[in-house]
């Protein structure tokens, strides 16, 4: 298994890359320090099943990085890092299809099992950030937090945010990919990102298996 690691601190990666050996003594650890170099990482390891990428690096500003490899590398498993855990950036890195968002401060053995959990092919939100958001409401820019389904063993929780539901609404009435953006008015990179953000939530290699987990998982679809 191939990970990519994108932190600007050197101590971040070392102990980062350390706790992934531990986890899987076979893995390959590819690092990187900045935006640049994340992007070199993607473009030299295709076959990479999962990166943790800091969102704060040098050459880049706010999500951009976020959305350039998602667009470049729609399969790959993106668990982002970073110390600002609010609700807002919560939700905005995953709807544009992060697999999962973790704070700096998460303790060791919660990160094992969100990168775990990402690898099997969920979406990981902290749970303290979902408690947050279900006594908040709504977000007054982003729209209401994600529909969550039943979590699993240890808190680790499965979400769609709001775009992707619509999404998994119209792959359930058998739309194809032209359909749903013209439906939604996005463009087909955008709406190919929520799909394939949506096969990972679920753990699905195809719309059937997708749209089966998600009734398991209590989404009202046709």
């Amino acid at each position: 298994m191939k990970i990519l690691l994108v932190d600007d601190h050197a101590l971040i990666r070392d102990a980062l890359t350390a706790l992934l050996l531990d986890l899987d003594p076979d893995a390959e650890v590819f690092t990187a320090g900045d935006a640049e170099g994340a992007r070199e990482l993607v473009g030299e390891h295709p076959d990479a099943e999962l990166m943790l990428l800091d969102l704060g690096l040098p050459g880049c500003t706010g999500t951009s990085l976020l959305e350039t490899l998602v667009a470049e590398a729609p399969d790959l498993k993106i668990l982002v890092l970073s110390g600002q855990q609010d609700q807002r950036n919560v939700l905005q890195v995953l709807q544009l299809g992060a697999a999962g968002f973790v704070p700096k401060s998460m303790a060791t053995d919660t990160l094992v099992a969100a990168i775990k959990f990402v690898l099997s092919g969920g979406v990981y939100i902290p749970g303290d950030i979902l408690e947050e958001a279900q006594r908040h409401g709504p977000f007054p820019v982003f729209g209401p937090p994600p529909r969550v389904a039943d979590p699993p063993p240890g808190g680790v929780r499965v979400a769609l945010t709001e775009r992707q539901e619509q999404v998994l609404q119209l792959l359930a009435r058998g739309a194809p990919i032209k359909v749903i953006c013209r439906e939604l008015q996005l463009s087909e990179g955008t709406v190919k990102t929520h799909v394939t953000a949506i096969y990972r939530a679920f753990g699905a290699s195809n719309r059937t298996e997708a749209l089966l987990a998600a009734r398991r998982n209590g989404y009202d679809i046709a």
